[in-house]
């Protein structure tokens, strides 16, 4: 018998994810563009390789583990990432975490093939600035999230007009631009003192409850100012951290046969061991149980 409904594929909403690829982008040298706000983890990647092509990711939120080649990259909320032409790009093992991730690839090869309306010696000159930046990871621009979501909205609209596209190409451009200026910006001198000092605490008291106007009463802040502070300098709000913070000591332990997962829970300040291994897989894509049986990496 023939059903009348029609099937359809997941939506953005469903997935937290969406995708754009040359045909429907439409914009000289730009090949994909894409978000994802993801609520739990996901499997992680292996071997994702663009031949000629120039990768720039924005982590809007969350923490994210990425290797290239042999050098493994953590990236925090604020943090962006070039992988250039040739590069290999893996998770080192880690799952895709629970954050907020904006992407954009460009046609590296040939230099002077057209990129974005721009006559061709703009286009040599921009891709050239592009591949000699100095370093593939920094502290990103705050704007590429909106620029990145502008972009986004501006070339799913239906119809999409030839205006549209000129806006979009001109989003993009601010996007390169603004991803130049911050890799070509001091990234100044870490954490302040007193951030510094929060981080030291809450190192050595993941065995005991850690409240976020308490650290906020420590250094002498309005709560409203350090949950300002700390997201800013650290790239993940306070409360985030510790979580991720106790999750990182409880992986750490698990290594351990003789460890009892609601013993662990309990001592890590969680209220019972089935939040516990509901926040724990929220996060690593395993419960406790499944994480600690893994093989050992020698």
């Amino acid at each position: 018998m023939k059903s009348n409904t029609r099937r359809r594929l997941p939506s953005a909403r469903q997935t937290g994810r969406v995708d754009l690829f040359a045909p429907a982008i439409n914009l000289p040298g730009v090949l994909e563009i894409g978000s994802y706000h993801y609520r739990a983890a996901r499997r992680g990647l292996t071997g994702v390789a663009h031949a000629g092509c120039l990768g720039i990711c924005y982590l809007a939120r969350g923490v994210q583990t990425y290797r290239i080649e042999d050098q493994v990259y953590q990236l925090q909320g604020g943090d962006q990432l070039l992988t250039f032409p040739g590069d290999c790009l893996d998770t080192a093992g880690a799952p895709e975490e629970k954050s907020r991730l904006h992407w954009i690839l460009l046609r590296m090869q040939p230099i002077d093939a057209p990129l974005l309306f721009l006559e061709r010696s703009a286009a040599v000159a921009l891709r050239r600035a592009l591949l000699n930046l100095p370093d593939r990871h920094f502290p990103g621009s705050r704007e590429a999230a909106a620029l990145t979501s502008a972009i986004l909205h501006t070339l799913t609209r239906r119809p999409v007009a030839t205006i549209d596209r000129i806006a979009a190409a001109n989003l993009v451009l601010r996007y390169l631009f603004a991803t130049l200026a911050a890799a070509r910006a001091d990234a100044g001198a870490g954490v302040s003192p007193r951030i510094a000092r929060c981080l030291d605490h809450i190192a050595r008291h993941l065995h005991a409850p850690l409240y976020v106007p308490e650290l906020a009463r420590a250094i002498h802040l309005s709560e409203s100012r350090f949950k300002a502070r700390f997201r800013q300098e650290v790239g993940l709000p306070p409360g985030e951290y510790i979580l991720r913070a106790k999750l990182a000591a409880a992986c750490a332990e698990l290594r351990d046969p003789d460890v009892r997962i609601t013993t662990l829970a309990h001592r890590l300040g969680f209220s019972s061991s089935q939040y516990f291994a509901t926040v724990f897989r929220r996060f690593t894509g395993l419960t406790p149980t499944a994480y600690a049986s893994r093989p050992r990496q020698a």
